[in-house]
């Protein structure tokens, strides 16, 4: 039967190949771009070879076209701006930014500090400071910024989403805008064929806004000129204010759950590592803090570095990603061993008392998390013992000749007791 099968497959594949070789050639459309007048002029002269028994494989003037590369780099020095072309898409950042570059079929993304966009793009992804939009988008365009302006010339094909400080729209919006900022004006005569979803403290409508559909914002916001709006339905939702005292339960809660979490955790390497206690102990002092200050502002530093260079070998690439996650683990286990050496300093230097290390753990990580609750102290604070933490990690974890010597002796006296046995 396998035969048969077998038999059968290869009839039909060699029948199939016969046939394609006897008919003419299929091409495909060209594409309609600026190489579309080159691409017809070879395929005609691929058919005429056909026609002619002539071999159509050979190349047809190759040379005439160029394929275009994939990535390329702009610098503008007027501007101090760089940009880069990937495929059809154009990535674009500079300090005081004016382009007028069309993007067409492709993304446009421009990050920089004062931007004046005018040009064509299917998506827009804007972030900057000031940013006026006079541009056109195909489809949607996202903005983020302090002061946004969406001139009256700009043409957007579908959506906008805006998170700033500052919002105007004055020009007609073909879908629908979302936005989140402080103010949010809308001009006289503006219309938006969709909907509108706005969260802000204030909201500014000119005359004559046209809504084509739902208009909903907060109703704790301060509005102006809602009444001359013209909408298809509204919807004012209601904001819950908190208040600071149940902010600051809330902070203390979440506080604690983040210590009893840490405590947990260092109480568990404590039980698992006896000798923990004692390397701590021998890191408390002043000499030691300087060490463990440098070694580990070094390893904050270094080890994202040695891992991205990690990842841009095949080779290595594993052994980055292991690397960063190990890293990430250090760096929330440090407030813990940074609790640890504080307790021990509180308990044993500075009240002279003989403590027990998990006592000594928590009052330390009681200390750092109370302090992170004080405004600007908690920052410094959590820095300068993320740093410590880290290297006490480092010193804990490496071994010490007093380690080493501690073995040998282990090994010595137990071959002692041998040989006298």
């Amino acid at each position: 039967m396998k035969k048969i099968f077998y038999g059968i497959v290869g009839g039909i594949i060699a029948v199939s190949m016969l046939g394609a070789s006897a008919s003419a050639i299929s091409l495909a459309p060209c594409p309609d771009d600026s190489n579309k007048a080159e691409c017809e002029r070879q395929q005609a002269e691929i058919l005429r070879r056909q026609e002619a028994g002539e071999p159509t494989t050979k190349s047809v003037d190759q040379t005439s076209s160029e394929v275009a590369p994939t990535f390329v780099t702009e610098l503008d020095d007027a501007e101090q701006s760089v940009g880069l072309w990937a495929g059809k898409s154009l990535l674009l950042a500079g300090n005081n930014l004016t382009t007028t570059t069309d993007v067409k079929n492709g993304l446009l993304f421009v990050a920089g500090n004062n931007l004046r966009l005018d040009g064509i793009s299917e998506y827009g992804f804007v972030f900057g400071n000031i940013v006026k939009f006079t541009g056109q988008t195909e489809r949607d365009l996202y903005l983020a910024g302090n002061v946004i302006t969406l001139a009256h010339d700009a043409k957007i094909g579908r959506d906008v989403f805006a998170a700033s400080g500052e919002l105007r729209v004055e020009t007609d919006l073909a879908g629908d805008l979302s936005v989140t900022a402080d103010r949010v004006i809308i001009n006289s005569d503006v219309t938006i064929s969709g909907n509108v979803n706005i969260i802000a403290d204030i909201i500014e409508f000119g005359n004559g806004v046209n809504i084509g559909g739902k208009l909903v914002y907060n109703d704790n916001a301060r509005v102006s000129g809602a009444d001359s709006v013209v909408y298809k339905e509204i919807e004012v939702y209601h904001v819950q204010e908190v208040s600071a005292e149940a902010r600051l339960v809330a902070a203390f809660y979440a506080k604690f759950l983040s210590i009893a979490g840490l405590f947990l955790i260092v109480a568990l390497i404590l039980a698992l590592y006896s000798g923990l206690h004692d390397k701590i102990e021998t890191e408390a002092n002043a000499a030691r803090l300087g060490v463990n200050l440098a070694l580990g502002l070094g390893t904050l530093v270094v080890v994202p570095v040695v891992a991205i260079f990690a990842f841009l070998t095949m080779v290595a690439a594993p052994l980055g990603i292991i690397a960063l996650l190990i890293y990430l683990i250090c760096l929330y286990l440090a407030q813990g061993f940074t609790g640890l050496w504080l307790g021990h300093l509180v308990v044993e230097k500075l009240f002279k008392l003989k403590g027990n290390a998990f006592v000594e753990a928590l009052i330390g990580i009681v200390i750092l998390g109370l302090l992170a609750l004080v405004p600007f102290v908690g920052i410094v604070t959590g820095f300068v013992s993320m740093i410590i933490g880290l290297g006490l990690i480092v010193n804990c974890i490496k071994p010490r000749k007093s380690d080493k010597n501690a073995k040998k002796l282990t090994k010595t006296s137990k071959a002692g007791k041998v040989a006298k046995k």
